[in-house]
């Protein structure tokens, strides 16, 4: 299971365009989790992440963490986007989203 850390309040996460800040998503799952590889995806809102989109992850805790904004891989417009999770678990790959991000 996961979500979206509430830290901005609501259900929708902003951030601003300038700024360069990790999204994070909370995952849980089983004690050996973050040793799993994770990959995020942000693309806009109603799309689903092609081969391109995921970018490597890390993580923070618990949390699916993936830096976005300008000189980053995620150099995100103004605009609303869904936030995507991958974990490979082989056999398993669950692919978790989308959640809502606003970048203002």
């Amino acid at each position: 299971q996961a979500s979206p850390q509430p830290d901005r309040g609501g259900a929708v996460l902003k951030i601003p365009s300038l700024s360069v800040e990790y999204v994070k998503v909370s995952v849980t799952g089983p004690a050996e989790l973050t040793a799993l590889t994770v990959q995020m995806a942000v693309v806009a809102a109603g799309q689903k992440p092609a081969g391109g989109d995921w970018k490597p992850a890390t993580w923070i805790g618990t949390n699916a963490s993936v830096l976005v904004g300008p000189a980053t891989t995620l150099p995100l417009s103004e605009g609303r986007y869904g936030i995507w999770v991958k974990i490979t678990s082989s056999p398993e790959i669950p692919v978790l989203g989308p959640y809502p991000l606003q970048i203002t």
